[in-house]
């Protein structure tokens, strides 16, 4: 991180880079609903919303840095396509980890059968949009263009608790959660924001943090199979928890919120702060 930001140019590229993440929803979801009215399969139609999402999210972020910020975007964790196979690893290792964790909970498998349309609607959103798309997109807003600028005006430890706050506070807007919930999702959400922002610093690439969210999305929330205190009806394959409790079970948001997931999120973080640690001493 060479070049310092101004307060005002630091604001701007905040509220720029927010702007840049809600545009490209939109256009994108715009698009996708386009082509399908126009009778286009909706597994296709997830496929080129999920492109147009992270290929305008990409462009944008690339202009902001250069025409707004004035620094080229290798400076703010936005290089050319790299990831590291400690955090690919993790990657996986994620989400596997969390059904391992219900498991020992206790709980069964139910499955919907839905028409193959249908289901690969299902995968091809988990995989293009959910995964692929939310998870670039969203690493390179937060952990790229937002943390970039707190760090070049404010340092690391700023740059690292404000963005992972505001991701929380956004994974609030939207559902209907009663006041313990909501602090229940922001604590989880904040918690998960500053594991990617340790792994997008660790790794010198919103690539890496971008894969661990990636698979994590496809994996937990994008449908294919979901875990709750009740089968999903619009999922393909439901874990169905035997303990409705609500720390076990992330209460009204979901699995993502629960004791489980943060658990995960903490072991993981740890991780990377040992080997920024390891780094710093050679």
């Amino acid at each position: 991180m060479n070049k310092k930001l101004s307060t005002p140019k630091t604001i701007s590229g905040i509220v720029a880079a927010l702007l840049v993440l809600i545009a490209a929803q939109c256009l994108a979801l715009a698009a996708g609903e386009i082509l399908l009215r126009q009778g286009i399969p909706g597994a296709i139609c997830n496929v080129v919303t999920g492109v147009i999402y992270a290929a305008l999210v990409c462009g944008l972020a690339a202009l902001v840095c250069r025409k707004l910020l004035k620094v080229p975007p290798r400076e703010m964790r936005l290089p050319g396509f790299s990831i590291r196979p400690i955090w690919l690893a993790a990657a996986v290792l994620m989400p596997l980890l969390l059904l391992g964790c219900c498991r020992i909970v206790g709980g069964h498998w139910e499955r919907n059968f839905p028409a193959a349309g249908e289901a690969w609607a299902i995968v091809t959103g988990a995989v293009a949009f959910y995964g692929f798309a939310a998870g670039l997109a969203e690493e390179i807003v937060f952990r790229g263009l937002i943390m970039g600028c707190l760090e070049k005006r404010f340092g690391v430890p700023t740059a690292v608790l404000l963005p992972s706050l505001l991701f929380g506070a956004v994974h609030i807007i939207g559902n209907d959660l009663d006041p313990f919930s909501a602090l229940q999702v922001l604590a989880a959400g904040s918690i998960v924001g500053i594991l990617f922002s340790l792994i997008a610093m660790e790794s010198g690439s919103v690539w890496n943090s971008a894969i661990v969210h990636g698979v994590w999305n496809l994996a937990v929330v994008g449908g294919i199979w979901q875990i709750g205190t009740a089968a999903d009806p619009e999922a393909i394959f439901s874990f169905v928890l035997d303990n409705a409790s609500f720390w076990l079970s992330g209460g009204e948001f979901g699995i993502e919120a629960s004791v489980l997931s943060v658990g995960i999120y903490l072991a993981f973080s740890v991780l990377a702060v040992m080997r920024m640690k390891k780094k710093a001493a050679v």
